[in-house]
């Protein structure tokens, strides 16, 4: 049927299919000695078939959507990543270190409202809620037990070690499917010390630094999931994972490479602009709105980008429901757009408005 036909003329002789063009064409097969008029009687008998085959095609074209990797949504998606070995990443729990006069036993359970804790070695604590639940500002609070621990006088919890992140969405399931499938990720090149370091539970973006210390040596600086600094323990476990003895080839690196892991730093970020609220809202939540949004833009251009750009800044503060009108946009004391150090991520330090006169 489709024989001879490219892709998009494929598509567009599917979407012709429509109710009347159905109907059209069974009408038209019938003798023309009955009566064929809306709401006739050969017409009622037809018109539910016809309902049904426009439906079909409907799917038909659904379906083209879901077989290619470029629009496959969902579980079509993780069946066709699946065809080269990636799977979607599952949500991952928090981990928090606690804070005991004790080594509480592992399995220990604690309650810190709204969470509840496991315990795992060396006093560490994982929430029981995957996702970014466990990532909240807990540090300090005070564990109740939910189980006896003889002698325990001291429960709260300390630093976060590593954060929770959601279920990988399809976006980022996607491009890692396209990686792989064009083989960007190879041989132990740029790529593929990216994805290595990227797949593991709580990095959230890799940046790699080819022969940064000379011959045979890579650098590779981390974000966690949140594109936040990471921590000690995240930066271990990605050195472990790729070169745990540097040079020999016995993790995921090659016979040779000496890896360094370090933390992004913070470049911390100053908003000011002055601006007019709409009626009804205040000069408070022009500056809570913005600076959602602006945080909301420097996670996404963590790693992605290494300028803030003073247009993306202005395209905020304009699309702002609360502002009516502004000028005077800087960043950083200045109405120009900011460049970041390789190794730099942008931290929101405050927005300044000031009201216009």
């Amino acid at each position: 049927m489709f024989e001879g036909m490219g892709y998009n003329e494929v598509i567009e002789h599917i979407r012709s299919q429509t109710f009347e063009e159905i109907m059209d064409r069974m009408l038209a097969r019938l003798p023309a000695d009955l009566d064929k008029r809306e709401q006739g009687v050969m017409y009622n008998a037809l018109a539910p078939a016809a309902v049904e085959l426009a439906q079909s095609y409907i799917w038909l074209e659904s379906s083209f959507d879901l077989v290619f990797a470029d629009s496959a949504l969902g579980e079509f998606l993780e069946k066709r990543a699946l065809e080269a070995g990636i799977e979607r990443q599952p949500a991952t729990k928090a981990v928090w270190q606690g804070e005991f006069n004790i080594q509480v036993p592992v399995g220990s359970r604690f309650y810190a409202e709204p969470l509840y804790f496991v315990a795992l070695a060396n006093n560490q604590l994982q929430c029981e809620a995957a996702g970014e639940a466990g990532n909240a500002n807990m540090k300090g609070r005070e564990l109740q037990p939910l189980d006896t621990i003889p002698g325990l006088t001291q429960a709260e919890i300390g630093d976060r070690l590593y954060p929770g992140r959601e279920e990988e969405d399809d976006p980022s399931l996607r491009q890692r499917y396209l990686v792989r499938v064009r083989r960007e990720a190879v041989s132990g090149n740029k790529a593929h010390y990216k994805q290595w370091a990227e797949e593991l539970d709580g990095v959230g973006r890799a940046k790699v630094f080819p022969l940064w210390a000379g011959e045979g040596t890579v650098k590779i600086v981390l974000t966690d999931a949140q594109m936040q600094p990471a921590t000690t323990e995240l930066l271990k476990q990605v050195k472990d994972y790729i070169d745990p003895v540097p040079g020999t080839g016995e993790g995921q690196a090659p016979i040779g490479a000496t890896l360094t892991v370090e933390s992004a730093v913070w470049s911390s970020i100053k908003i000011e602009a002055d601006v007019t609220p709409v009626t009804g809202a205040t000069m408070a939540d022009c500056q809570r709105e913005i600076a959602q949004e602006v945080e909301k833009l420097f996670r996404q251009i963590a790693f992605e980008e290494n300028v803030v750009r003073l247009s993306q800044i202005n395209n905020i503060i304009y699309n702002a429901n609360t502002v009516l009108d502004y000028t005077n946009v800087r960043i950083n004391g200045k109405p120009d757009s900011l460049e970041l150090a390789e190794e730099q991520i942008p931290q929101l330090g405050e927005v300044v408005l000031h009201e216009q006169i």
